[in-house]
């Protein structure tokens, strides 16, 4: 990952700016600091949520596995399948 820093420039409203100037002098470190947790934070908090289930029946699809029937006796063979298929 790239950590070289880019220069960005922005508008805040009085009160923002007031309140990152608080959040800054309590924690101890830089505006920009401030700044760059709260996009960390605000990334992961929209991140979409993976559902493993749903992985899993695209992952059958993709190797045409037609398990529709029998997936509940023989999903393990089908993971056991998958996996030799991803290290050929």
């Amino acid at each position: 990952m790239d950590n070289s820093m880019k220069r960005k420039q922005f508008h805040l409203t009085h009160e923002d700016e007031r309140l990152l100037k608080v959040l800054a002098s309590d924690k101890g470190c830089s505006e920009a600091e401030i700044v760059r947790d709260a996009i960390r934070e605000y990334a992961l908090r929209e991140k979409p949520v993976r559902n493993p289930l749903l992985e899993m029946a695209e992952e059958a699809e993709r190797y045409s596995i037609d398990s529709a029937g029998d997936t509940s006796v023989k999903h393990d063979g089908y993971l056991v399948e998958i996996y030799e298929n991803e290290k050929k």
